[in-house]
């Protein structure tokens, strides 16, 4: 490239240094371990005050383009080779729980992406988001010079604990934990409850990222059937028997890839085993806001607390950005959770949690949540009419969440690798137990799984079916 002078007076000045500096480490005019120009020598060539050339500096050191030395300047480190992106881009996957995760924080487009955990953008998004976080910006420095309540925000305790008392569910402010998602939650209670090697019983299907956390941390995962009603009864008992397992991790309402709602006379069941083999459940609630007014039974409204840890959090109805979690605990456990909170992260951000308790207690966001609602209600519908025309059945006693359980017929693994190479995003049924053994189911998410993925997806299958 021609080593002109001139900057980018499209972009602020700052921004126009770095894309100088960056253009001429990428052409090679700065090399790796190079030295670039002095802040004052850069001020001078490009007219600039030294103060903009710093700025630009510190940015590019932040970004890992330049390393500074004291008392020398700043030098060029190795960038990655485009020929190293290119064996990455074009390396054969494996499909397993890191490669799906992975791509869920890709650019897939919605339409591509019927594996997704997401609803799109504009399903939730809500007009009053930056009101919200106005409305919290000006009283910011009331709080955020400060920790905060190792609990968490009281009146966003406050909400939850009355909207736990409308669904038959009795608890107090006292009871409840602010988290970081319902993620931090779940590793909250099993670093409560559990040392390394112990036995932890999870769904089969049930959500990959537990399972596979599970098994990083060294944990023994062991999975139990699911089907419409809740876990299989006869296995829960033969697992509590064999390995003394000390929690039971699952989704009641909404579950997580199949989209059922608990039985109550299954979930008595699952409880009076939990209290005969001394065993904890910890209860997902993270799909509850996608539920209409009914109100299907939860672990908790029978137990109220005695053995049921719950967590609800906002990531799938508000904002994912927003990583806030609630967990309600039982009363001789909380002092334990806030010592493990303080040892962790002290305490969660306030500014997030009362943006949060903004929206929620806005009558625009039930209004918002009733719309998605109806969307998830016309996408089965949808789903449910269309599913046929492929040869593939929709799944009997699937409430309207997120997802549907779909059987295939076929490996859904291979066709995981032959969707991506064609720059679809899938969720393979092998990744929902932990064993990863083959699986002909697919987990659709209703809200991306467009026209054109089902007709990809019909010829695809009819071909298989040929071929075999």
């Amino acid at each position: 490239m021609n080593d002109t002078h001139s900057l980018n007076l499209n972009i602020s000045k700052t921004a126009a240094v770095v894309e100088w500096i960056q253009q001429r480490i990428d052409s090679q005019i700065y090399k790796p371990y190079q030295r670039v120009p002095s802040v004052r020598k850069l001020a001078t060539i490009l007219d600039v005050s030294s103060f903009t050339i710093t700025q630009a500096y510190e940015q590019l050191v932040a970004t890992n383009v330049l390393t500074a030395k004291p008392n020398s300047g700043y030098y060029v480190l190795p960038q990655v080779t485009q020929s190293r992106n290119l064996e990455i881009l074009y390396k054969e996957p494996v499909v397993d729980t890191s490669w799906l995760v992975q791509q869920m924080f890709s650019d897939v487009p919605n339409h591509r992406a019927p594996g997704s955990g997401e609803l799109p953008v504009e399903w939730i998004k809500n007009d009053r988001m930056q009101w919200a976080v106005r409305q919290v910006n000006q009283d910011i420095d009331s709080f955020i010079y400060n920790y905060g309540d190792i609990q968490g925000y009281l009146p966003l305790r406050d909400q939850l604990t009355q909207y736990l008392d409308l669904l038959g569910i009795h608890t107090s402010v006292d009871n409840i934990i602010t988290t970081t998602g319902v993620s931090q939650a779940i590793l909250t209670v099993i670093q409560l409850l559990l040392n390394v090697g112990d036995t932890v019983i999870v769904d089969s299907p049930g959500w990959y990222w537990t399972s596979s956390t599970l098994q990083q941390q060294g944990y023994h995962v062991v999975s139990v059937a699911r089907d419409h009603q809740g876990s299989n009864i006869e296995q829960m008992q033969q697992v509590l028997e064999k390995y003394r397992a000390k929690l039971y991790i699952t989704n009641s309402v909404l579950h997580n890839p199949t989209s059922y709602n608990l039985h109550p006379a299954r979930a008595h069941q699952v409880l009076n085993l939990m209290h005969e083999y001394d065993a904890y459940i910890f209860e997902d609630d993270l799909y509850a806001a996608f539920l209409p007014d009914e109100k299907p039974l939860r672990y908790a409204n029978i137990d109220q607390f005695e053995r049921v840890f719950y967590a609800t959090g906002f990531s799938k109805s508000m904002a994912s950005g927003w990583r806030v979690g609630m967990l309600v605990s039982p009363d001789r456990f909380i002092n334990q959770i806030l010592n493990l909170k303080t040892l962790s992260n002290m305490t969660s951000p306030e500014f997030g949690e009362r943006v949060i308790h903004r929206l929620w207690t806005h009558g625009e966001y039930r209004r918002q949540i009733k719309k998605v609602q109806q969307q998830l209600y016309t996408a089965h519908e949808r789903l449910r009419k269309a599913l046929p025309k492929i040869g593939l059945i929709y799944p009997e006693h699937t409430q309207a969440g997120i997802f549907i359980w779909v059987d295939t017929g076929q490996d859904t693994g291979n066709l995981a690798l032959d969707a991506y190479k064609e720059n679809w995003l899938v969720a393979p049924g092998q990744l929902f137990h932990p064993d990863a053994n083959v699986s002909t189911y697919l987990r659709l998410n209703v809200s991306t799984t467009s026209d054109e993925f089902l007709k990809w997806l019909g010829v695809y299958l009819n071909q298989v079916n040929n071929y075999l």
